[in-house]
Order: C-alpha cells, then structure tokens, then sequence
C-alpha cells in the first residue's frame, strides 16, 4: 500500500498562550509540486494542458505541474523539465531558458493554511517539441493547448478555467514578461 496524501492533527501554542488544534491534509513525506508555464518569445503565446481534475470533476486547463520526486535527482530545475516533457511533449532547447519565478521564496509558496503542500512556479522560454517524450502517468489524459495568446489567457482566468495555483502562477509569468518587455 502507499500512502497518497493523511490527515493529521497539529497542536499549536498561540500568541495568547492558548492551545489550538488544526487538521493538515498532505503527504507525509515530500509535499512539493513543480508549475511550468511555457512561453514562445517569438509569437507571444502559452502553451497549457487540459485535463480532467477529480475534485471539482471537470476537465480544466492549467500549466503543466507535478510532483517534486525522487526520481528528479533532488532539482526542482530537473523536476520541470520532466513534466514539460510527460505532459507538454516539450523540453529545453538551445535558445530555452527556464526561469524560476520565485527564486527568493525558500521551499516555495504554501498551498493554503490547511496544507503541507508547497509549489515551486516556473517560467520556460522557447521550449521545442520533444520527438521522445517522456511517458505520461495512466490516469492523465492530457490535451495540450499550445499558441494561447496573452489575452486569452487572462480570459480563461477570469472565467475560472484555471485552478488556483495555475492561475496564480499564470499572472506571476504574465507579470515577468511585462516587467521584462516580452509581451
């Protein structure tokens, strides 16, 4: 048996030095996810996945995402690269670059209040097809939506196609390209 994601019970001493007692949901061990948002420089657009997501049972678009495991070698940067490949068919080519969009927050940003998950959001610029991509898990049945304009995108938030940390991880590479003058 493996163990998917608990539930456990975190007893705390508050400032008034009361106890408390919250329920955390998440893994036990590594609890850390990698976001991917893939941006063609040349033609301005995003490309993002859609897949069927069981907690609101819908097919929904986001970036590409997935665990931070073991079998990435202790890099979030190899972690990346992994699934822009197994869920893209991206990688990096010579003109990529793979840019952390959150390279000063340490271990990444907290799911919510109630979660020990963690995401490390990134910003991949120029990836080309992957003739050998790596392959997908069984439960993902992967749309890819490649050439999403920067408009279309903020269209697909603000009507709630996203979950919320693609959205959130959408608007921080939006905002990067705009500081940066590349879009």
């Amino acid at each position: 048996d493996t163990e998917i994601a608990s539930m456990r019970e975190r007893k705390v001493k508050l400032k008034d030095g009361t106890e408390a007692s919250f329920s955390i949901f998440g893994r036990s061990e590594n609890d850390v996810s990698v976001f991917v948002l893939p941006f063609n420089t040349k033609n301005k657009t995003f490309t993002l996945v859609e897949e069927f997501h069981p907690g609101p049972n819908q097919h929904m678009k986001g970036l590409i995402a997935g665990m931070f495991e073991p079998k990435h070698g202790g890099s979030a940067e190899k972690a990346a690269v992994w699934e822009l490949s197994e869920e893209a068919r991206l990688k990096l080519g010579e003109e990529s670059k793979l840019i952390s969009l959150a390279p000063d927050a340490q271990g990444g940003f907290s799911q919510d209040k109630y979660s020990s998950a963690h995401f490390l959001p990134f910003l991949a610029l120029d990836c080309v097809e992957d003739a050998r991509p790596r392959p997908r898990d069984r439960e993902e049945d992967i749309q890819v939506h490649r050439e999403v304009s920067v408009d279309d995108l903020r269209k697909l938030i603000k009507e709630g196609k996203l979950n919320m940390a693609s959205t959130s991880f959408a608007l921080m590479g939006i905002g990067y390209l705009e500081v940066n003058g590349m879009v």
